[in-house]
Parts: C-alpha cells; structure tokens; sequence
C-alpha cells in the first residue's frame, strides 16, 4: 500500500478506505488470504454417490472435490498434469474415471493417473506414478465439506479453535432436510463490507426493527473465539419459548435446551456464517467476485418431517423469508431483486413506502450504500458502540494478520 493509503487510518477504522476498492489490494486478497485459509465446499450429502463431483475457486487455487469408489471424499487441484486444463469443469459425476476434455488423459478417482493418449508420442518412459493430480486438504466438520489448496494444511480441527465449544449444539447436519432452494445474491459491494456489515450488532434495532422484532437486542453476546473466528448470540424477547409464528404452524425445534431459541451465529474466518434459530439451521458464504462486487448466497435446513407449507407460514426471519422464498416477502419491492439485478434506489425507495424486504435485501441496501461512501473524499469512521460493534475491528486485525498494509505477510 502507498503512503497515502494509508492516510486517516484510526481506532475505529483499520483498513483504509482504498482496501475496499482498489484491485491490487483484491488481488493480494485472493493469494495472501483466501489462497491460505480453509473454504466451505457444501454438505457431504451433495455427494451421493462414488463419481459425485464439484469444482470450486479457492483463491488462486481450482480445486474439485471427488467422492471415490469406496465412499472417501478427496480434494485434488482441478489441474491436468499435461496441460493444465480443468479435468472436472462445473459440478456433476462421472461413471468410473476422470478424463481431461482437453487430451483424454484419465485419472482415477483417486487421483492417479491411469492412461494417456497417444503413449508413443508422449514418451515410452513416462512415470504414470508421478503425474497424479495434485492433492488438497479436505475436512468434514458436522457435515460440511470444507477444503484448503495446500495438501499439509494445519487441521481444520485445529483451525476452527474454540468456535465448536459456543455454537448451537445441532449435530450433523445431514439429518436435517433443505425444504427450498437457497438464495444467491449478486451484491455490488467489497466483501469486507458485507462482513462488517453482519458483524455490526448496532443496526439491529433499526435497519431490521420489523423482521427481528421478536429477539432482544440489548441481551446480545458476542466474542471473539481463537484463532480468528467470532460468535453471537441473541435471546428472544419471550425467553424460552418458541417464536408465535414457529408454534401456530407446527415447526419442530431443532434443540431441546431453549437457550438455543433465539438466533445466532459462528463466524468460520473469512467469509462463512453458520447460522441457527429455534427452528432452522443456515450457511450463509459471502464470496469476492471483484474489487466492488460480492455473491452472497444463503442456505436453510430444518427438521425432518417439517413441510415447505409450515415453512412458509411461519418463518420472517433472517432464513424463512429468503431461503425459504416466503411469497409476501420482497414481492412490491421490484422483480429486478429476484432476477439478482439489484437497484439501490429502488429498494430505498420501497423501504420508505413501508414495503416488507427480507433481513439479507435490508443487509444488501445498507451495504452497497456504505461502498458508495468509501469513495468519498470525506469518508471516514466516527465514534463507534463498542458493545455492539467491536466484532468489525477484530475482522480487520484478521484480514491484516494475511494482508499487511505494508507489504505480503510472512
């Protein structure tokens, strides 16, 4: 970063405004942080059957996940040893063996490579023992699929800490169904405002005032969990019931200590939330795409036997309204939402008229508003609350552990 960067950079604001934007602090974004940290994949249900595949970025890194023969999940980089071609574009499976659509070379779902075309060509010497696909690390936590691009990584037992010790006890996650699609979001804003944005607990009472009305928001909690994880936790303003909407429509608690009946969340550092309510669990990943640009994508799980219709009646919250496309939800505010063609002003313009959005579409206006903001000359970060808004400060410190403002982390 340059001198003038770093120019106004306070207690209150770590990451000068520039980090926000520029594309060279995105760039070392992708390889000093996102390249060296742990990223969520799905749940291992997805994977079904042997030949079950999905390719995702992590940072710089293609990576693809495969289920082999006998059940094992493996992560390799999604990179031919000839050419360097994606061998499994996209998600899908494949029958027996992976082949590269570039040369056919074929591995197998192991990783090893099997043939090569045209053998007297490449060489009668070649070491099939030494061309494998590069391996990943990958990790199932609670049924969650994650992986990392180095094959050595530190455990993600040992990465996630103390975390697991605060969050809702919901077990495996497979146990529970997923009654709707989730929601995909295309935000135009830095990641890192996105963030911030759910790591400020001032805004509750305002922002959401209708659709979180029924917890307390002046009994939060929230910390710090090591290494460089965060956890909160809201009560609802009745204690130890179940929220009016879950009981008239028959939804079935997930936890059978009522502590856990108001809403929380784990922060799996970077860019991962693992959420739980009375009656639901959720993932919500927010992923760079640009400098300014962010994909916020939501997923909502509850308990067997639960209906889409029970569903719909009864969850308004920060899952039901979004994940599970309640109909009332977002429907005067304009069809661009549901096409993901956001538009600021439209949604300002509706929130003033008193129309109803969901907690992530209030989470999206306030965010691309404060991107707007970072380019200002004038723009800076006054006088914060420090029992509600310290969680944001603490996310920079992280980010800057990765991406120091002087220069690449060692």
């Amino acid at each position: 970063m340059t001198g003038a960067a770093v120019r106004g950079v306070g207690a209150n604001q770590l990451l000068p405004p520039s980090t926000y934007f520029e594309q060279e602090w995105y760039e070392r974004e992708q390889t000093e942080l996102f390249s060296r940290t742990w990223r969520y994949l799905g749940p291992t249900d997805e994977f079904g059957r042997p030949g079950s595949y999905r390719s995702v970025q992590v940072g710089r890194h293609p990576l693809v996940v495969v289920r082999d023969h006998d059940g094992t999940l493996r992560a390799f980089h999604n990179v031919c040893r000839h050419r360097g071609a994606a061998v499994l574009p996209g998600d899908g499976r494949v029958e027996r063996q992976i082949v590269c659509p570039f040369h056919n070379w074929t591995y197998g779902l192991d990783g090893c490579l099997l043939a090569v075309t045209q053998r007297n060509e490449i060489g009668k010497q070649l070491d099939r023992s030494k061309l494998g696909l590069h391996r990943a690390s990958l990790a199932v936590w609670r049924g969650l699929v994650f992986v990392h691009p180095d094959p050595d990584a530190q455990p993600f037992s040992e990465w996630l800490g103390e975390l697991p010790a605060h969050l809702a006890p919901y077990g495996d996650i497979t146990r529970l169904v997923e009654p709707a699609a989730g929601e995909k979001h295309d935000v135009k804003c830095n990641w890192k405002v996105f963030m911030e944005g759910a790591l400020d607990n001032y805004h509750l009472g305002y922002v959401h005032a209708e659709n979180l009305a029924s917890m307390d928001h002046k009994r939060q909690e929230q910390r710090a969990c090591a290494p460089r994880h965060w956890f909160f936790y809201e009560p609802p303003k009745l204690p130890g019931q179940l929220p009016p909407d879950d009981v008239r429509s028959g939804m079935r608690p997930l936890f059978d200590d009522p502590r856990w009946y108001g809403s929380s969340y784990g922060l799996i550092f970077p860019n991962l939330f693992v959420l739980t309510g009375a009656t639901y669990w959720a993932s919500a990943e927010i992923v760079p795409t640009g400098p300014e640009t962010t994909t916020f994508e939501l997923r909502a799980r509850v308990a067997p036997g639960t209906s889409t219709k029970m569903v719909l009646s009864a969850m308004r919250g920060l899952v039901g309204r979004t994940a599970a496309r309640v109909k009332d939800a977002a429907v005067d505010v304009t069809a661009s939402v549901r096409a993901g063609d956001r538009d600021s002003a439209s949604l300002m313009a509706a929130l003033r008229k008193g129309k109803k959005m969901t907690v992530p579409e209030e989470d999206v206006f306030c965010a691309e508003s404060v991107q707007r903001g970072l380019r200002s000359p004038k723009f800076s970060v006054g006088p914060i609350a420090h029992r509600y808004e310290h969680g944001i400060q603490d996310f920079q410190r992280n980010v800057m552990a990765y991406v120091p403002l002087e220069g690449p982390a060692t």
